[in-house]
């Protein structure tokens, strides 16, 4: 059994499709009182919980062979923000402690490109490149480098984990209209837009899944 975390979301319900697809079973976490919809028609077992909630998080990771973290809370505001802090690094202290307790054979966990260090620009990124809670911009970037950090630490003490960092998201079944999704639409409706120097990376939220 595979449990999805955040499976609602834009690459948790993908990520849902595509273990269907390969006929595995699947276990998707929503929150208390969350919109089911994105889920809609697929042959799975939903459980309600929360990761800020230890008790109902052991109840869902019950059983579970393979665990995809991908709950938590996606901002580009700048600034402290303590609720980004608490869902994104204590949530996921929380899910590696789940997993411990349960045995789960690994865990896959959804972190970020924005959790990685800056490096100079032409520089290929890849695994040599270290997670950076230090010079975090923002407090996305720092909740998502601090919980990628705890998650290697997790290994380092004998947890399989996998960490995966996409960049920018888009593709089909946004049922929520993500925020790089919106804008795609926008510039398709011929929306007013602003535009700033610079450049942006994408991939397909099929290839994060796979």
């Amino acid at each position: 059994m595979n449990l999805v975390t955040g499976a609602t979301g834009h690459i948790g319900n993908v990520l849902v499709r595509h273990l269907l697809a390969r006929g595995q079973r699947v276990r998707a976490m929503l929150m208390p009182g969350e919109d089911p919809s994105p889920l809609d028609g697929l042959d799975i077992e939903c459980v309600e919980a929360d990761v800020l909630d230890f008790k109902s998080l052991q109840e869902a990771f019950r059983g579970i062979d393979v665990a995809y973290h991908l709950a938590g809370i996606i901002t580009i505001l700048p600034g402290s923000n303590q609720q980004v802090q608490a869902v994104n690094v204590l949530g996921t202290r929380n899910v590696i402690q789940a997993a411990r307790l349960s045995g789960v054979r690994r865990l896959v966990y959804t972190s970020s490109i924005h959790a990685l260090s800056r490096i100079p620009h032409g520089t290929i990124i890849d695994e040599n490149v270290p997670f950076d809670a230090e010079h975090a911009i923002s407090a996305y970037d720092h909740s998502k480098a601090q919980a990628s950090l705890d998650v290697l630490q997790a290994v380092a003490e004998g947890l399989d984990a996998v960490i995966a960092c996409p960049t920018g998201v888009i593709g089909p079944h946004d049922y929520r209209g993500s925020e790089l999704g919106q804008l795609i639409l926008d510039c398709v409706k011929n929306k007013p837009m602003f535009y700033v120097d610079g450049a942006y990376d994408f991939v397909d939220v099929r290839d994060v899944a796979h």
